[in-house]
């Protein structure tokens, strides 16, 4: 690779975020029922296979968010990997209204408070097993206790969009 193509990035955050869209990355939504309320965060900075033993997934949140601050709280915290035709559905649920952004949506509550939302992709039930600092975000290790497999085909956020996948045809890599 020619140096050509790198550069110095400390005083430019927005070719970071730009240098960063053009990761492939599914779309996340955690959200949990706390005291009866319903909430909901969207983050893009998620991992699955973390570890299968104990079994872990991680997400990045950024320290501003007063969500993550009430989510975090909770017993048990759902994940829905939001699937093909939720984009919209996407916004609405990072909406700065929180007052209307379960209106029409269909969820459903476990147990323990964790809120799963219909027609995802793959659904998980976690536990917070560490939360660590990471810059101007937390990095969170949660412990996938329940899951479930939809049969809708992943959503895609790249390039700062929303993508759906159009073929599903799998090319074996030797």
């Amino acid at each position: 690779m020619s140096t050509s193509k790198v550069r110095d990035i400390s005083a430019d955050a927005m070719a970071v975020r730009q240098a960063f869209a053009q990761f492939p990355s599914g779309v996340a939504v955690l959200a949990a029922d706390v005291n009866g309320e319903k909430h909901a965060l969207v983050a893009s900075s998620f991992m699955v296979g973390v570890s299968l033993t104990p079994t872990l997934v991680a997400v990045a949140v950024q320290k501003s968010s007063s969500t993550w601050d009430l989510i975090r709280g909770a017993a048990s915290i759902g994940v829905s990997i939001f699937g093909r035709g939720q984009g919209d559905l996407t916004r609405k649920l990072a909406s700065k209204d929180r007052a209307s952004r379960f209106e029409q949506v269909a969820v459903e509550v476990g147990d323990d408070g964790a809120v799963l939302i219909d027609d995802a992709a793959l659904w998980l039930e976690c536990s917070i097993h560490r939360v660590s600092d990471a810059g101007d975000h937390w990095m969170a290790l949660l412990e996938v206790e329940r899951l479930g497999v939809g049969d809708n085909e992943p959503l895609i956020w790249h390039g700062s969009k929303f993508r759906e996948l159009t073929d599903a045809r799998s090319v074996d890599v030797a």
